[in-house]
């Protein structure tokens, strides 16, 4: 670069004394030029190079950013699925606990309905049938009407007016609903006209209520009719042998 402004100023020089051509100062200009290109040339090259390396560096870069983001982008969605599987485990063992808890109830249901009714055969066979009355209940209630309170005061009286006289109390559903609903309504329906009873009067050790479910239908529970007759308690007045 020394040389060439020097050469440059040379030719100035000469231009200015009148002692040079202008071809003169055409040939030494182009020498010069020629003299540069190699490092021209060489500063181009190695501009070059550094430009691609930025380049492959940028590209590395944003490689890098994009796996980054799909990485956090798949993170996200795996624990996005570890919710939702852990919440269907949750909901899978609050069923599970669910059905354990009826079917324990069922099972409890079962063995106290087992026990009552051991006993009531015990009993009865040491009684006689005098009567039997049947009671009707409303879909899904055990709660007395106006006519079986009525019955129900008659009873008591004749239970007082008998003191050997003992009441079975059996309690009945229809089929429409889950077994083990029907199974706690009917000893409801018995256990509601058993404390009727006891409100009248009648001493509590005298009295037997049991609930029997949809047990021994006395109609066709495919009918309005005959579900309307399977709700129902029956009452029995037993007297002993």
């Amino acid at each position: 670069m020394t040389r060439c402004r020097s050469v440059l100023a040379a030719a100035f020089a000469l231009s200015l004394t009148g002692c040079a051509t202008r071809q003169f100062v055409q040939t030494e200009i182009t020498r010069s030029e020629n003299a540069l290109r190699p490092a021209i040339e060489q500063l181009a090259d190695d501009l070059r190079e550094h430009q691609a390396e930025v380049r492959n560096i940028a590209a590395q870069v944003a490689d890098g950013r994009r796996d980054g983001e799909e990485a956090t982008r798949a993170a996200i969605e795996a624990l996005g699925m570890a919710d939702v599987a852990a919440g269907r485990a949750a909901d899978a063992v609050e069923h599970a606990t669910v059905a354990q808890r009826r079917a324990d109830e069922a099972v409890a249901a079962a063995d106290a309905t087992a026990e009552r009714l051991t006993r009531l055969w015990r009993a009865r066979a040491r009684l006689s049938v005098v009567e039997a009355i049947v009671l009707p209940f409303r879909v899904d209630e055990w709660t007395l009407g106006d006519q079986a309170r009525a019955t129900l005061v008659d009873i008591a009286r004749r239970l007082q007016e008998n003191p050997a006289l003992v009441v079975e109390l059996e309690g009945y559903a229809d089929s429409a609903g889950v077994p083990t609903h029907n199974l706690r309504i009917s000893q409801l329906r018995a256990e509601t006209v058993g404390r009727f009873l006891a409100e009248q009067g009648v001493e509590t050790h005298r009295l037997q209520a049991i609930g029997m479910g949809t047990a021994r239908p006395i109609a066709d529970n495919a009918t309005v009719e005959g579900r309307r007759q399977n709700r129902r308690v029956v009452v029995r007045l037993l007297d002993p042998l």
